[in-house]
């Protein structure tokens, strides 16, 4: 059995979307899959217990059986931080041991997902490199590209790592098309000149960084109003309606797959949106629409959800959800592994794990 820790300088760098596709991959390639998160900082309550959402949806995708108090042995609590604060002794390495042992019982490969940043949970010595040390295993590094400052991260990543034996590689993940052949140029060579070996670049994929519009209905505590059958879209983007409306159908079809977010008042620009076809109208301020709207959307199977948040607040809270939104069903996992096996080295990647894939 082997196990490789996957950890970022970043949180939402797409820790979860690689654990989740490679463990895909090696599954199908006939290899037992194990998986732990052994530290939880996104914390839900599933039947009555507290576990992690990002291993709560790896674990029904993948279709891991380990009980989850073993996939996520620790959660990030505020009576975790204060009594790290206050210096009392607790057994979380005992726990991260004794979990491990479990998850990777009868396993091949064992994925094991590092919370935030890199250096995380080093208040109470569960940082990424601190677990990797511990449970003897090797880090692959994931990196958003957002900046050519990524690179300096990935040079603070490894000062933090200290021991270069311990990475695997990188993979630069989420690049903007504008810079992909700068990336490939100049990013890729500088770094394996420093010994940092990239197994691919991943670009930025539209699929994955959209959210459905369930999501959407959940997140805000929607009410819907019209087309509840069409909540399995996804949303890609957000306009807001704010201008003229002569103006606002040419700027609506600009984006497709957009969400528009405007007042309930502006029936205006709410008639707008649904000729142009939007996925969704988000409706601000607790303000119904008029009948009109209403029966146009519903011939048109748009779906009108209405919020009781003002204009800003919505906004606030749809950029934090696009993008940042949790891979929970299947289209996205398809599509997550289709970009790593395009964009990867996935045999490089298996042999510096240690393992063969059939």
């Amino acid at each position: 059995m082997v196990s490789i820790l996957i950890s970022s300088s970043e949180e939402y760098s797409g820790k979860s979307s690689i654990c989740m596709g490679l463990g895909k991959i090696f599954q199908d390639s006939g290899l037992k899959v194990g998986y732990m998160k052994p530290v939880g900082n996104l914390l839900i309550d599933v039947h009555g217990s507290l576990t992690d959402e990002d291993s709560e949806g790896i674990k029904k995708l993948l279709g891991i059986e380990d009980p989850a108090k073993y996939i996520t042995p620790v959660h990030l609590t505020d009576s975790l931080i204060d009594d790290a604060l206050k210096g009392v002794e607790k057994d979380l390495d005992e726990r991260l041991v004794e979990a491990y042992s479990v998850v990777s019982k009868d396993k091949d490969i064992v994925f094991i997902e590092g919370t935030g940043g890199i250096g995380g949970g080093s208040m109470y010595g569960l940082s990424d490199p601190e677990i990797a040390s511990k449970l003897e295993t090797k880090m692959l590094l994931v990196t958003r590209f957002d900046s050519i400052s990524a690179v300096d991260r990935i040079l603070c990543d490894m000062r933090i790592i200290g021991n270069n034996e311990m990475l695997t590689g990188l993979i630069l993940n989420e690049v903007p098309l504008n810079m992909a052949d700068r990336v490939s140029d100049l990013v890729v060579p500088f770094l394996e000149k420093k010994g940092i070996k990239v197994f691919g670049t991943i670009h930025e994929d539209d699929t994955l960084r959209s959210v459905f519009i369930s999501e959407i209905v959940e997140d805000l505590h929607a009410e819907v109003l019209v087309a509840p059958h069409k909540l399995d879209q996804l949303v890609e983007h957000y306009l807001v309606g704010a201008m003229e409306v002569g103006s606002a159908i040419k700027y609506f079809r600009r984006q497709p797959n957009s969400a528009v977010i405007t007042g309930g008042d502006r029936a205006d620009l709410q008639m707008a949106a649904i000729e142009s076809r939007v996925k969704c109208l988000i409706l601000t301020g607790n303000m119904r629409p008029s009948g009109a709207v209403l029966a146009s959307a519903e011939e048109a199977e748009i779906p009108v959800i209405l919020v009781r948040g003002d204009t800003m607040n919505t906004i606030e809270r749809m950029e934090n959800l696009i993008g940042h939104a949790h891979i929970k069903q299947q289209v996205k996992l398809d599509r997550v592994v289709e970009l790593l096996k395009n964009h990867l080295d996935i045999p490089a990647i298996a042999e510096s794990i240690g393992v063969e894939l059939k």
